[in-house]
């Protein structure tokens, strides 16, 4: 279910494609939509591999979803949306009207279930949203609250590679690698792509 959150934003699910006006979640219908839309439509999209899970680094994409959805609004309306339009997407959308009206993230989730009374970031996202309002709003590599949010969840990485067997602790490894260097990088630009693949997306129609 797509919601308006207020003019120009929206947050929602891909699952939810009952009708016309959720098709645009399709990435098989799009084409279809644009055509309907007009030639002269501009869809600017990005996305995100971001899991729904506790331990994933909510804080390493918070900035640059933040100034995409900024700049979107300044041109045209966006959509937010997830799998389901309860945890990712909502918490990306929480964390912009944390910023950008300068509430607590208590506040910032309250805001938005007035308009969408069934989003729930899971327990891991809350707790990095809080971390963003304790940095002031803005991801600080340098500060010491990153710092340990990034060495806690490296560890509870490094504690499963070690207790899984030969076979199933190399295969860990290979699959988190990128994960795992990400906590070292001073950027996470790199991890972010422009396909439909990802799990989840920002769309900016302008």
């Amino acid at each position: 279910q797509i919601k308006k959150v207020y003019a120009g934003g929206s947050v929602g699910g891909s699952t939810s494609v009952g009708d016309g006006s959720k098709i645009c979640l399709l990435s098989d219908k799009l084409s279809c939509l644009l055509e309907r839309a007009g030639k002269d439509l501009k869809l600017d999209r990005m996305g995100v591999p971001l899991r729904d899970m506790n331990d994933e680094n909510l804080l390493a994409y918070l900035d640059v979803c933040v100034d995409f959805i900024d700049k979107g609004r300044k041109k045209g309306s966006f959509l937010v949306h997830c799998f389901a339009g309860i945890s990712r997407s909502a918490s990306i959308i929480t964390a912009y009207l944390m910023r950008t009206e300068h509430l607590s993230q208590e506040d910032a989730l309250g805001s938005l279930r007035q308009s969408c009374e069934f989003v729930c970031p899971n327990d891991g996202f809350l707790h990095q949203l809080k971390m963003y309002e304790e940095m002031g709003f803005k991801v600080d590599r340098a500060s010491p609250i990153y710092k340990s949010f990034r060495l806690k969840v490296l560890g509870t990485v490094l504690f499963f590679l070690l207790h899984l067997p030969l076979p199933l602790n190399l295969l860990f490894f290979i699959e988190h690698l990128e994960f795992m260097l990400s906590y070292f990088s001073f950027s996470s630009f790199g991890n972010i792509r422009d396909d439909e693949s990802a799990p989840w997306d920002i769309e900016s129609r302008l």
